[in-house]
């Protein structure tokens, strides 16, 4: 029986998997990008090369996914329920902000800009208000979403509407947006970054790579893998252009139940490639860098600091980049999600970025970004063969069968 070909499609490397013959996985092959050629072309050219193979599975994060970014009537309502659909679909989410506020500095500009508030059925004069003082201008974007009722939207300029996020009782209903998000990572992935050469050969929809990575991580948490992390855990996933972290709820809200959900969370600015220059100023600014680089270097940390406070291009080589990534990560994971790092029972650490980097290295700055002592730290994974992201799609290809 032919098997499936499970394909990730990065921003510098294309990794290529087959199922083994004992419901496991095989190795990865890792092909590096070739330059000039779009990668559609590129996997459609593996892909050729292997005749008699079976349904073909297809992730991809080129370039970073798709930038969103979240206007909502309400920081701890609509507009958390709106950034959690999007990052559940795999987008990411490069800033959250009220309706009707101006931004204190120019806004990068976003794929997606979604506007969101109000509950259906309820006196709309607050969002509409809201609404008709916000200058979207200040808000770069390509594409325009209104996730709310249709009688709110008459004013807005062209754009794609979708179901509210909340119920009236004020209960996420994320279906609609997230699909919408879905179906404009794939417009995005085939129309403007080269993946159209794949159309008619895949079995099932192209996915974001951090949906297959949080798919993965849901099936970890319940016990389903190979990968046995203790829980509960962290996964972190350092990219060139953004590190994706996925935890267990409970970390972030006490009053969850054990293993009731995996969450997303994305750093735009944390990479160690397309990212490299804004990580590079959040670590010089940073006011624990001192213990960033006894961690890293703890033979020679003055060095090191003066070498990231003064922005040295070079600093950035291998491992310090990916460590920098790591700990700016759980920091923030720390002080924006309310993550209670001293809880965490394991850490996996995934993707390309951490290659070559020393387990002890690794383990030294977890501890001092969650402030313990060593013998405190939580155990610490390493996904060697990079199957996080295959055994995702092999559950996603189960779900779409």
């Amino acid at each position: 029986m032919s098997r499936a070909l499970l394909i990730d499609v990065g921003s510098t490397v294309i990794k290529l998997c087959v199922p083994s013959a004992d419901a496991g996985l095989g190795p990865v092959e890792r092909f590096n990008r070739v330059a000039g050629q779009p990668p559609g072309e590129q996997v459609r050219q593996l892909i050729e090369r292997r005749p008699g193979h079976g349904p073909v599975r297809v992730c991809s994060s080129a370039h970073g996914g798709l930038r969103v970014g979240i206007l909502g009537l309400t920081r701890r309502h609509s507009t958390m329920a709106a950034t959690r659909a999007a990052m559940d679909a795999g987008g990411n989410v490069s800033y959250q902000a009220l309706l009707g506020q101006r931004p204190s500095s120019p806004l990068a500009e976003v794929d997606v800009l979604v506007l969101v508030g109000g509950v259906d059925g309820a006196d709309h004069r607050r969002l509409q208000d809201a609404l008709a003082d916000t200058k979207l201008a200040d808000y770069p974007h390509g594409v325009l979403v209104w996730a709310g009722g249709a009688e709110v939207s008459a004013e807005l300029p062209e754009h794609r509407q979708v179901g509210n996020v909340l119920d009236r009782r004020l209960r996420p209903q994320p279906a609609g947006l997230a699909g919408l998000i879905s179906e404009l990572y794939l417009e995005e992935l085939v129309d403007r970054k080269g993946l159209s050469a794949l159309t008619g050969m895949l079995d099932g929809p192209l996915r974001p790579t951090p949906t297959a990575v949080g798919i993965a991580a849901h099936r970890m948490s319940r016990r389903q893998l190979p990968i046995r992390c203790p829980a509960p855990f962290v996964v972190i996933d350092v990219g060139g252009a953004t590190t994706d972290v996925y935890y267990c709820a409970e970390l972030g809200d006490p009053s969850l139940p054990t293993g009731s959900s995996v969450r997303r969370q994305v750093y735009t600015d944390l990479g160690v490639a397309g990212s490299a220059a804004s990580l590079s100023a959040r670590l010089a600014s940073a006011p624990d860098l001192f213990d960033l680089v006894t961690a890293i270097a703890p033979e020679a940390p003055r060095s090191l600091h003066y070498a990231i406070a003064e922005s040295d291009p070079d600093v950035l080589a291998p491992p310090v980049g990916f460590l920098g990534c790591l700990f700016l990560a759980l920091r923030r994971l720390a002080d924006q999600q309310q993550v209670e790092l001293a809880a965490v029972a394991g850490i996996l650490v995934t993707g390309g970025a951490w290659r070559g980097t020393p387990a002890s290295a690794i383990s030294r700055v977890i501890g001092a970004a969650a402030g313990c002592r060593p013998e405190l730290v939580p155990q610490v994974l390493l996904d060697q063969n990079y199957l996080m992201w295959a055994y995702g799609m092999t559950s996603a290809g189960d779900r779409d069968g």
